[in-house]
């Protein structure tokens, strides 16, 4: 007893250390508009250090003194063009020790403070020239040996003889070296000719965060174990890998039992491997023992998951090219053999089509790759797998300037309340509804679809739906005038009238393309992806998914129940399915690798069974990308998704 008290402690005191790492997104640096991307990536390596056993602190570049101080190592994510004072912060930093991991810069003076040449920026094409990096023969410990990813453009330097060496080469989409780095090492830290973008590999990306930081402080490989560990344990909601032994006993298949038994045996003894390496100071090693366990635990939740035959298994493919561009085959047989019945594919917007429109603008990828529409049904339909060619409606997502202006110059942009425009069609110009039917029109006519889902069918928010052109709409359509605007909708009088027609306006579209599906192309689904929220999503952007559902102009909605909160998701799915007939027509989104959730294989498994247990048809998971296809599928299709 005393001898495992005192590994309490030891491990007490491993979580509590403070860890040296500090992650610097871009603000003053970086041109205003892209301070929310720098942000946003910035969060991603936050995260991602997280989930590898590292809290590090995550600030802008405002006041780098202080955001480095007692610090040993910081990840500085798109800090352009640092300034005098930054700079200076900087080099004192790297002067004292420090070390710094630098991601798409192109600042001269940061490339020489790191050794390193700025040559400039460089832009791809849809043709996957930098789709992997590939580590060299020497690196840090832990490092991987590649990584996935594809990038589109980057801020390329070059090592310097004497100074810094390539640690990584950019590898195309068919596995051969390119002649640009991917990164580059130095006494002073190692740069990324791009940024580590959340496309997949979410737990390589982790590691080699880790490990790079690692090589300067490798201190820090045992609180990084000593977290993994404890997070390993608790998989499937077991307190220990004992517990897993346990809840496999249980299983009333014999067969299955015997399997999950053996499995759930393997992680007890990596479990005690794993503390004892942490005891004895390994840190590295039971670093790896405890991600290796926590794979041992997914492994035997998954044997113990029931399979529902007949239901609905949706995937989402966001990029419009599957998870492997030029193969649609391989991305379809990836997904029969997992157990997946439908795909929504994202082939077109308002301001692009990935297939041969002559309603839209077609794409660069449709141009430099050809109809994924086309290839997608082609791979598709032998295997069985439904493909719904997945819209994004009002968004202009995608839409080239040229494209933008057009709308602009059409007066099919809605406004802010200064008259500017806003990147986003208004659902209330007949115009705009028409442009955007036909497209519906011609996927379900022109191709062997089995449906359409509909996405961005909805305003953007409440604020954008005030500006002068949507006034001058609602009082023509109303016949009222609007004294005080825009109070008058916000609180006033007119805002219950407003709520409605603004609603209406979206729902009209939504019948319309119910219309035109059962006049042209009888058979095929409408479905659509909505707020999760109801009734607040009506009044936040018009989305009235419920009438939808309700008044039968859609086959179903897949909220998108975007948390990692199962007590909310449980909240937001009860509300959703609080009949059975509503019921019936939700197919929830789960957000695996989504901006507001990321989801390991247990919990993907436990909102999986929760959508089956409320009487729902079936779910839909967000996103088809190397995540998923590494860590959440193989997992599901042990017993969940088992075909």
């Amino acid at each position: 007893m005393k001898r495992w008290l005192t590994g309490i402690f030891v491990l007490a005191a491993l979580l509590a250390r403070a860890a040296p790492v500090a992650v610097i997104q871009g603000s003053e640096s970086v041109a205003a508009g892209e301070r929310r991307f720098a942000q946003a990536l910035a969060r991603h390596v936050e995260r991602w250090y997280h989930e590898a056993g590292v809290e590090a602190t995550l600030t802008d570049d405002a006041d780098l003194k202080t955001a480095l101080a007692g610090k040993k190592v910081a990840v500085l994510v798109y800090l352009a063009q640092p300034g005098a004072a930054q700079m200076a912060a900087l080099t004192a930093f790297v002067g004292r020790g420090g070390r710094l991991i630098v991601c798409y810069s192109s600042s001269p003076a940061l490339a020489a403070l790191m050794g390193v040449q700025a040559i400039g920026y460089q832009k791809g094409s849809t043709d996957g020239r930098w789709s992997q990096m590939r580590f060299v023969g020497e690196r840090p410990r832990g490092v991987p040996d590649a990584i996935l990813q594809t990038s589109q453009n980057l801020f390329l330097v070059q090592p310097i003889a004497g100074r810094s060496q390539v640690l990584a080469w950019w590898h195309d989409r068919h596995g051969r070296q390119t002649e640009e780095p991917a990164w580059v090492s130095s006494p002073a830290g190692y740069w990324m000719t791009h940024v580590l973008l959340a496309d997949g590999e979410a737990e390589s990306k982790g590691r080699l965060l880790l490990a790079l930081a690692a090589a300067h402080d490798p201190a820090l490989w045992q609180p990084a174990a000593a977290r993994v560990l404890q997070n390993a344990k608790r998989v499937g909601g077991v307190a220990d890998a004992a517990g897993m032994v346990a809840l496999a006993g249980k299983e009333a298949d014999p067969a299955r039992r015997k399997r999950a038994a053996g499995a759930a045996h393997s992680a007890l003894q990596k479990e005690h491997e794993a503390a004892q390496l942490l005891a004895a100071g390994k840190g590295y090693e039971a670093w790896q023992a405890a991600n290796d366990l926590r794979e041992r635990m997914y492994e035997v939740y998954g044997l113990l998951q029931p399979a529902r035959k007949g239901e609905i298994r949706a995937v989402w493919d966001h990029s419009g090219r599957g998870l492997y561009p030029g193969d649609w085959g391989r991305t379809c047989k990836l997904l029969k053999d997992a157990g997946f019945s439908d795909l929504y594919v994202n082939v077109a917007g308002a301001g692009f089509a990935h297939y041969a429109s002559a309603v839209l603008p077609r794409s660069r990828v449709f141009d430099e790759q050809g109809d994924q529409l086309a290839a997608c049904v082609a791979a598709a339909k032998p295997l069985g797998l439904r493909v719904h060619a997945w819209l994004l409606c009002f968004a202009t997502e995608q839409a080239s300037a040229d494209r933008l202006e057009i709308f602009r110059k059409r007066g099919w942009l809605l406004t802010n309340l200064d008259g500017s425009p806003r990147n986003w069609l208004d659902p209330a110009v007949p115009e705009v509804r028409a442009y955007l039917l036909n497209a519906v029109r011609e996927m379900a006519v022109n191709y062997k679809i089995d449906g359409v889902h509909l996405d961005f069918v909805r305003y953007p928010d409440f604020l954008s739906s005030l500006g002068p052109t949507v006034k001058a709409r609602f009082e023509k359509a109303s016949g009222r005038r609007a004294a005080d605007w825009p109070e008058d909708v916000k609180s006033g009088a007119l805002r219950a009238e407003f709520m409605r027609w603004r609603a209406e306006q979206v729902s009209d579209f939504v019948q319309s393309a119910r219309k035109t599906l059962k006049r042209d192309a009888p058979g095929k689904l409408l479905t659509a992806a909505v707020f999760g929220k109801y009734p607040s999503c009506l009044d936040a952007v018009g989305q009235d998914w419920e009438s939808w559902i309700n008044i039968g102009l859609v086959d179903y909605v897949t909220p998108m129940d975007y948390t990692e909160d199962m007590g909310v998701f449980n909240q937001w799915l009860a509300q959703q399915t609080r009949t059975r007939k509503q019921a019936m027509k939700i197919v929830p989104g789960i957000g695996v690798t989504a901006a507001e959730s990321r989801l390991d294989a247990a919990q993907v498994i436990d909102q999986i069974q929760a959508a089956r247990r409320a009487g729902c048809p079936g779910f839909a998971l967000f996103d088809l990308d190397t995540t998923l296809r590494q860590e959440i599928l193989p997992v599901l299709r042990m017993g969940a998704t088992a075909p």
